[in-house]
């Protein structure tokens, strides 16, 4: 083991013990772990908004284009100056125009490609599998394929269900109903068993990465206390 193997082994090996350490209590090398991880993924993620974001849209184009390229960059560098400015107690205002800007994107962008990558493609392809034109003898679908299409039509209609909040208006009492149309509660009951699954799935998931990144760093130890005391 050469002397840049033996620092980064050192370095790794005190920096896992500090995390695992939180499994006896909080205590100040966790948090310090805790701190320096934090420190290093901002570092890193600066890094990268500058080198393709900032760097390629702005201050390249900035620098190297034409005039009339200049003039469409106003906008966000004053959207820029607003939120640097926001930062001060007496100009806290500022920052609502960029930061609503920000917020109106994001959402545009989440709620278009939730529509057009997720909820179309998956609607589609649970129509399909009912659209008799598409069989054939090659792909004709037999019980099994139909019986596939059939839980996940129920699984969606039950789900949406589930999140289907109206209620009943009593027209002469002015007050909402207590309770949902009975095929409504009924759905969403059968929605509750979908979403279970779906949430448990999930968490085997992540727990399953966890619990392998948890033996990867117990056996990074081992190997390391193995090669250092090997090497005396």
């Amino acid at each position: 083991m050469n002397w840049v193997d033996w620092i980064l082994g050192t370095a790794g090996f005190l920096l896992t013990v500090m995390v695992l350490s939180y499994l006896i209590g909080d205590n100040v090398f966790s948090r310090l772990a805790s701190s320096i991880f934090i420190g290093v993924t901002a570092g890193y993620l600066s890094v990268l908004l500058i080198k393709h974001i900032l760097w390629p849209n702005l201050i390249y184009p900035l620098i190297y284009e034409p005039w009339q390229t200049k003039f469409w960059f106003v906008i966000p560098l004053l959207l820029i100056l607003l939120l640097i400015l926001s930062q001060f107690s007496s100009m806290t205002k500022l920052g609502r125009i960029p930061l609503a800007y920000l917020a109106g994107l994001t959402a545009a962008v989440a709620i278009i490609g939730a529509v057009f990558g997720t909820l179309l493609p998956q609607s589609m392809s649970t129509i399909n599998m009912f659209d008799t034109s598409l069989w054939s003898e090659s792909t004709l679908p037999g019980w099994r394929g139909i019986l596939e299409g059939g839980i996940m039509l129920i699984g969606i209609i039950g789900t949406l269900s589930y999140f289907h909040f109206g209620r009943k208006r009593n027209l002469q009492s002015e007050q909402q109903d207590a309770q949902r149309p009975t095929i409504l509660e009924v759905l969403s009951h059968v929605g509750k068993v979908f979403i279970g699954i779906t949430l448990g799935s999930v968490f085997a998931g992540v727990f399953s990465s966890a619990l392998l990144a948890l033996i990867d760093r117990i056996d990074f130890v081992g190997q390391f206390i193995n090669s250092l005391f090997g090497g005396f």
